[in-house]
């Protein structure tokens, strides 16, 4: 039995067990129910960011998938350019996300001054 094959069944078998149809599955994936049918069987391959979305949807940790399939067989430098291209398009999504909060972080500092500010005007 083929790789693909394996990683199929066992998708097939977590998705019956969740109680998802195929329907279901090829909705939260973007595709047609006949295209996800074909990865079930292993007619079709599917790539790593396929198959990471797959265990989203399953709520299953890709590690546990490819142990039940009984092989680790993704080549390690297939995962590592895998994450090499994740951290490429996260990095300037993470540098954005903390320069929106640093900017919040300096308007609410700002803000408090000024309440501080007039606070002490009162008082003096």
């Amino acid at each position: 039995m083929r790789y693909s094959d394996k990683i199929g069944k066992d998708i097939r078998s977590v998705r019956e067990a969740k109680g998802y149809s195929q329907e279901y599955m090829a909705e939260m994936l973007d595709m047609v129910q006949s295209s996800y049918a074909n990865l079930e069987s292993g007619k079709s391959s599917m790539s790593v960011d396929r198959l990471l979305h797959i265990c989203d949807i399953l709520h299953m940790d890709v590690h546990g998938l490819l142990d039940r399939a009984g092989t680790m067989a993704l080549p390690q430098q297939q995962l590592s350019v895998h994450m090499e291209k994740m951290n490429a398009t996260m990095h300037p999504e993470v540098i954005h996300l903390y320069s929106e909060l640093i900017a919040e972080m300096k308007s609410e500092i700002e803000f408090l001054r000024g309440l501080v500010s007039r606070k002490e005007e009162r008082n003096i």
